[in-house]
Formats: C-alpha cells, sequence, structure tokens
C-alpha cells in the first residue's frame, strides 16, 4: 500500500512552529533542526519565518521526492511489515500518513499514524521512515514504562538491526551508546514475545538505579 504522503507551505509553516516549541529540547539532547536559509530561530519573528518558508517552497521539489520515496518503499513495505509484525507480536496498520518537509529534525513521529520526514537530510528516506515506523509501533511500550530518550532511539536500532529484521544499509545512530551497556542484553535476552517483557526488564533497571 502506498505511503499517503502530503506536503504544502502550511504544513511548513507547521513544522516550524512545532519545532521552535521543541528547539531547547531538542538542543539539549543534541539535534541540530534545520530552518530556512538566513533565519536565527532564536531571534527572528514567525513571521519573517514564514515568508523565508515561502521564498524558499518549490512544489515540484516536494512532488519528485513523494514519486521517488513511494517507488522505493514499496519494493520493501510487505517484507519488513510482516517481519516487524512477527518480532512485535503486534498487527500493523498499513494507513499511514508521511508528511514531507525540508525543516526540522530528520524524522519524526505522531500517535496514531503520522510521519514527518525531512527530504533535506542525506539519510536514506526508506529507512528513515521505516525507524519512525518502528517508532509508532512501540510508542504505546514506552508511554506505559517511561522509556527514556537515548534508551527509546537504541531499540529502534536494535530492532532494524536484528537477524529478524536485517534491513539493509540501515545504519545505527550514535545517540544512545551510553546506554548500549545495559540496554542491548535486555534486548538479546528479552525481546521476544511476547515483548512487554522486554520493556518491564528496563522498567525494573531503571527503579533498581
Amino acid at each position: 500500500m502506498p505511503l499517503d504522503i502530503k506536503y504544502s507551505i502550511k504544513l511548513e509553516k507547521q513544522r516550524i512552529k512545532n519545532t521552535i516549541k521543541k528547539l531547547s529540547w531538542y538542543e539539549k539532547l543534541g539535534y541540530s533542526p534545520s530552518f530556512p536559509k538566513n533565519i536565527n530561530s532564536k531571534i527572528d519573528n514567525l513571521e519573517k519565518i514564514y515568508t523565508a518558508i515561502q521564498n524558499e517552497y518549490v512544489e515540484e521539489n516536494y512532488k519528485k521526492a513523494a514519486i521517488e520515496i513511494n517507488k522505493n518503499f514499496l519494493k520493501i513495505e510487505s517484507t519488513v511489515y510482516n517481519k516487524l509484525q512477527k518480532i512485535c507480536c503486534k498487527k500493523i496498520k498499513r494507513n499511514f500518513k508521511l508528511i514531507l518537509t525540508k525543516y526540522g529534525v530528520g524524522g519524526s513521529y505522531a500517535l496514531p499514524n503520522k510521519i514527518i520526514y525531512n527530504i533535506g537530510m542525506k539519510f536514506s528516506s526508506v529507512n528513515t521512515i521505516l525507524h519512525e515506523i518502528t517508532h509508532l509501533i512501540i510508542e504505546p511500550y514506552i508511554k506505559k514504562y517511561k522509556i527514556q530518550q537515548n534508551e527509546k532511539e537504541r531499540i529502534v536500532d536494535l530492532i532494524l538491526v536484528s537477524k529478524n529484521i536485517a534491513l539493509n544499509n540501515y545504519k545505527m545512530q550514535k545517540r544512545g551508546e551510553e546506554c548500549k551497556k545495559f540496554i542491548d542484553p535486555l534486548f538479546k535476552k528479552y525481546f521476544k514475545p511476547p515483548v512487554s517483557n522486554f520493556f518491564k526488564k528496563i522498567a525494573e533497571f531503571y527503579n533498581k538505579n
């Protein structure tokens, strides 16, 4: 099933607005969100930023990106979905909404089914989208057991490089390296049906430390 891909100036303005709201959080965790050229997100007002977005917006670029993303995504969609469903013991709805942007971080997500992908980044579009889909799949466990950000990123990476998924050319992030000493052994031992046990073990680790 093709991704339901959306893009517009209105969506770009909303992306910038949301990014500015979370800017201090992004910076604290080491993220570097992108903004329109010659814009200082800490000084320039939204009106100036919105004007810059309109000046930069070329719809044809988004259209080309959408076609290429769907073409590449459809090649691996069924195989990866089936593997993710099997490893997570959870049926995955295939009605994801993908918003294309030039701004903010490389990728993000929002329950129940929204993914945002930054077409200006050099990351693999398909791998980034699958990364965000994996986030959506495990997010209920993340919220229930209050899993922290870096641990969450490490878990998604471990899922996608595991022998059960083995996503081609997927590169693990440096983010999450500091927690791998306890996350990786827990993943190896407990990430199997029912996967809730794995997240419980992380919560137990938090409580003991």
